[in-house]
């Protein structure tokens, strides 16, 4: 019978017995766990694969996410290299030219969000499909 501290997320533990930090997990959720950082890091991750050395203007970032507004993506980029995971190059000119690309750190998130891309492949029809009957249900 499993006791509180089995129970307790602090005590929680990772497939290979390696202690599991939910507050960092929950912490790293709230930065990219929103409508548009996923994108953003997908693009910039696959502009990176492509060229190195190319960063990507915010237009071209604009153009490659179509359905964000410049405000959101300002303030995702922002969010994003607060976090280390974006890097951001400012030119003197006019207009100005400022220039994205993702960091180490945000390119080393590309494996989790792969893992993450399989996962709901593979589980979608059946979250939808739970999520479905419950809302049948509440109906009734």
């Amino acid at each position: 019978m499993a006791t509180d501290k089995d129970l307790d997320f602090r005590h929680a533990l990772t497939a290979d017995g390696q202690p599991l930090c939910a507050r960092m997990i929950s912490a790293t959720l709230d930065l990219i766990a929103n409508k548009w950082a996923v994108p953003i890091i997908l693009t910039l991750a696959r502009a990176r694969a492509a060229s190195a050395d190319q960063p990507l203007r915010f237009s071209e970032l604009s153009r490659a996410i179509p359905l964000i507004t410049q405000k959101e993506l300002t303030k995702q980029l922002r969010a994003l290299e607060a976090a280390g995971l974006v890097g951001r190059r400012v030119h003197a000119a006019v207009p100005p030219k400022v220039e994205y690309w993702l960091t180490d750190l945000g390119l080393s998130l590309r494996p989790v969000l792969d893992e993450l891309g399989k996962w709901a492949a593979k589980n979608g029809p059946s979250l939808r499909q739970s999520r479905d009957s419950t809302r049948q249900e509440a109906a009734e």
